[in-house]
C-alpha cells in the first residue's frame, strides 16, 4: 500500500517557484501526454469542431501545475484528491510494487510518472470538485502494437443534438453515465513501469503496471475497444455513421458515448435502468464489471447545460463560459459597451502592415474557448469566431478588436443558447450559401487567400439545427454560380452520411414518416447553381465546364437518396449567417431562424 511521504508542501515545492509561468499549464500538460498532435496546416486545426479544441487551451487557473496546486488555496482539497487517487487504483489492483531491479533485468525502461491536476466546474463556472490524477509520461513509452492508436473516439455534437432532438418529439426518457477511472478499467500486459507516484516514493521501488493509466500512448482506444466489446455482448452494435453511437436493435435501447461519458436513451426508464445494472453487476460472469457513477439527466454533458423548459423544450447554454470568456478579456464590468452583431460588416482581413497586438490575454487561449462556444450552442457567433481563428498564429490589434466584438455581442446575450423546439414531422434540410471573393477589398490583392470563397452549411432536423460551419473554400472559384456549386457539394458531403443516420434512429425508434417527410430538401438561392445540380444531362454547361469534376460527385446520388435541390429566398436563407458578417435587422432575422431568438 502507498502512504504519503512525511515531507511539507512548502519546503518540497521551493525550488519550483521560479518556474516560467508564461506557458499555459493545460498546453504543458498536453505537450507531456502527446495527446494532440499539431498539423503542419493550422486551419485545419482551428477549424475542427471537437471540444478538444477548447480544452487543449482552457484557462490555466483549472489545471494548476504541481507546485501550484500544492502551494496554492486548495492544496489541502488537491492532497486529499491525490490519497483518493491512489486508494482508488490500488482497490483496482492497478499495479505491483516491485524493486527497480525487476525493470534493470527485463531490460526495460522506467518510465516516469507525473501528476495531473483539474478543478472540474459545473456549466455556471463555479467549481464542482478537485481532481488529481496520477498518469504516465506517456511520450517516453516505446512504439509497439496499436502505437498509432493514440485516441479515444468520441460521439459527433451532430449526432448529440439529433438525439435530443429525437428524445423531445418521442419523449424518450435518458440518463447520463460516466465512467469513474474508465481508462484504468481496461488491463495491460505485463512489462510496463513507471515511477512512484510523488509524495508516495519508497526508496529503491517502482510500480508495474496491471492496467492503464492515463497518459498512456494507448490507454484512450484500450479503453473504448474495451467497452465497444463489451456493449456488443450486451446486444448493441454501433453506427457506421457514428462510431460511438451505440444501438441495441431488440430493446431499442441507444447509448451515446464521449470518452468516459455516456447518455443512454429509451421511451421505458426501466430499460435504461436495466442496462445501467447489466454494466455495474453483470448478469453473465464473462461480462466486464464497469465502475461507474449514475446521474439524473444530460444536464451539464460535457460543461454545456441543456436546460429543460416548462414548455417542453430544451436550450443549450453555455453562460459560466461566456462569464470566463468575459473575464479572461477583463470586460465583466456592467458599463462595458454590448454589440449587437459579433462581426462587423466588412470581413476581417490579415492587415499585415497593421499595428501589433498590444493586449496580454492569450489570443489562442480565447479562440479555443470561443470555438467550443461556437460550436456547440451559439452558431450564430460561428462565422465571427472563424474569421478570427484564421490569424491565431499572426494576430494583430485589428484581430484583438474582432475579438473583443464577439465578446461584446456575448456579454448582451450571455443567458440565451440554442432552442430546441422541433416539428413534429422531423424533415431533415440542408441550406448552403457562399461569398464570392469576400475578401478581396480587405486584404493584398497579390495573395491567392483573398479571392477564395466562404462556404456556410447549415443542417436542421424538425427546423432545429444539428450541424454547421463556415470556413473558406480550398480552391477559388470563377464566379458566383461556381463558389455557390461548391458550397453545394461540400455540403452534400455532410448532408448524406446524417441522412443515413437519421433514418437509422427512426428506423430503430419506430418513428412514422410519410413519403414527404423522408425527401430532404437542399435549399439552394443561386439559380445557375441549382440548375446545375438538377440537370439530368451527363455534361456539364458551357459556364460550368471548368469546374473540378470532384465537386459533380453527388448529382447521381440525389435520386437514390431521395434528396431535391430547391430554391430558397434570401430573406430564408439560413446559411447566410454563416459567411458574412450581417448587421441589424437582417441578422435578427436570421439569428431567429437558427437560435429561436
Amino acid at each position: 500500500m502507498l502512504i504519503p511521504s512525511d515531507v511539507e508542501f512548502h519546503d518540497l515545492f521551493l525550488f519550483e517557484s521560479n518556474l516560467d509561468r508564461g506557458h499555459s499549464a493545460m498546453t504543458a500538460q498536453f505537450d507531456v501526454f502527446d495527446i494532440i498532435k499539431s498539423e503542419d496546416n493550422d486551419e485545419d486545426v482551428i477549424e475542427a469542431l471537437h471540444p478538444f479544441a477548447f480544452a487543449a487551451r482552457a484557462n490555466a487557473e483549472d489545471t494548476p501545475y504541481f507546485h501550484e496546486a500544492m502551494n496554492g488555496p486548495d492544496a489541502a482539497g488537491f492532497k486529499q484528491a491525490m490519497e483518493d487517487e491512489i486508494n482508488l487504483l490500488e482497490e483496482m489492483d492497478s499495479w505491483t510494487i516491485v524493486p527497480r531491479e525487476k525493470a534493470i533485468r527485463e531490460g526495460k525502461k522506467v518510465l516516469d510518472s507525473v501528476w495531473s491536476f483539474k478543478r472540474k466546474r459545473f456549466p455556471d463556472g463555479f467549481i464542482k470538485k478537485l481532481k488529481a490524477r496520477f498518469c504516465i509520461h506517456g511520450g517516453q513509452q516505446e512504439k509497439g502494437i496499436d502505437f498509432d492508436d493514440t485516441f479515444s473516439p468520441v460521439v459527433a455534437w451532430s449526432t448529440v443534438r439529433m438525439m435530443l432532438i429525437l428524445s423531445i418529439v418521442m419523449e424518450l426518457k435518458t440518463k447520463q453515465v460516466d465512467f469513474t477511472l474508465a481508462f484504468v478499467q481496461a488491463k495491460l500486459d505485463p512489462g510496463t513501469f513507471i515511477e512512484m507516484p510523488r509524495l508516495f516514493e519508497q526508496e529503491g521501488m517502482v510500480l508495474e503496471l496491471k492496467r492503464n493509466l492515463y497518459g498512456g500512448k494507448d490507454a484512450g482506444a484500450n479503453f473504448f475497444f474495451l467497452l465497444k466489446e463489451q456493449l456488443e455482448k450486451r446486444g448493441f452494435r454501433s453506427s457506421d455513421t457514428d462510431a460511438c453511437l451505440f444501438i441495441n436493435d431488440e430493446t431499442g435501447c441507444i447509448m451515446l458515448v464521449y470518452v468516459d461519458d455516456c447518455i443512454l436513451f429509451h421511451k421505458d426508464e426501466k430499460v435504461i435502468d436495466t442496462m445501467i445494472a447489466d454494466l455495474e453487476k453483470p448478469r453473465n460472469k464473462d461480462l466486464h464489471k464497469f465502475l461507474i457513477k449514475v446521474e439524473d439527466d444530460y444536464a451539464g454533458f460535457l460543461g454545456i447545460d441543456i436546460r429543460k423548459n416548462e414548455d417542453g423544450t430544451i436550450e443549450l447554454l453555455q453562460t459560466g463560459l461566456i462569464d470566463r470568456i468575459l473575464a479572461a478579456l477583463n470586460m465583466i464590468d456592467p458599463d462595458v459597451t454590448i454589440r449587437q452583431e459579433p462581426a462587423a460588416k466588412e470581413p476581417l482581413g490579415k492587415d499585415v502592415e497593421g499595428p501589433q497586438r498590444k493586449e496580454s490575454w492569450s489570443y489562442p487561449s480565447l479562440i479555443g474557448m470561443m470555438l467550443y462556444l461556437s460550436s456547440n450552442s451559439r452558431p450564430d457567433i460561428a462565422y465571427a469566431v472563424h474569421s478570427c481563428c484564421r490569424f491565431n498564429h499572426c494576430a494583430k490589434q485589428s484581430h484583438e478588436k474582432g475579438i473583443k466584438r464577439i465578446a461584446r455581442y456575448l456579454k448582451g446575450t450571455r443567458t440565451r443558447g440554442l432552442i430546441f423546439d422541433p416539428k413534429k414531422a422531423l424533415k431533415l434540410e440542408m441550406f448552403c450559401d457562399a461569398d464570392f471573393a469576400g475578401l478581396w477589398t480587405v486584404e493584398n490583392s497579390d495573395d491567392p487567400v483573398c479571392v477564395k470563397s466562404r462556404t456556410g452549411i447549415i443542417l436542421t432536423l424538425g427546423g432545429i439545427p444539428i450541424q454547421w460551419s463556415s470556413k473558406l473554400q480550398s480552391e477559388i472559384a470563377t464566379s458566383t454560380m461556381h463558389a455557390e456549386y461548391v458550397a453545394l457539394s461540400q455540403g452534400m458531403r455532410e448532408l448524406i452520411p446524417v441522412k443515413r443516420q437519421v433514418d437509422e434512429l427512426c428506423g430503430v425508434l419506430h418513428v412514422i414518416r410519410d413519403e414527404e417527410t423522408k425527401l430532404v430538401k437542399v435549399h439552394e438561392d443561386n439559380e445557375g447553381a441549382m440548375n446545375l445540380a438538377n440537370s439530368p444531362l451527363s455534361k456539364v454547361t458551357p459556364h460550368s465546364k471548368h469546374f473540378a469534376v470532384k465537386y459533380h460527385w453527388f448529382r447521381e446520388k440525389l435520386d437514390d437518396l431521395k434528396i431535391k435541390v430547391v430554391a430558397v429566398r434570401s430573406n430564408y436563407q439560413k446559411a447566410d449567417i454563416f459567411t458574412k458578417g450581417l448587421q441589424g435587422v437582417e441578422f435578427k432575422l436570421k439569428r431567429k431562424l437558427i437560435m429561436g431568438w
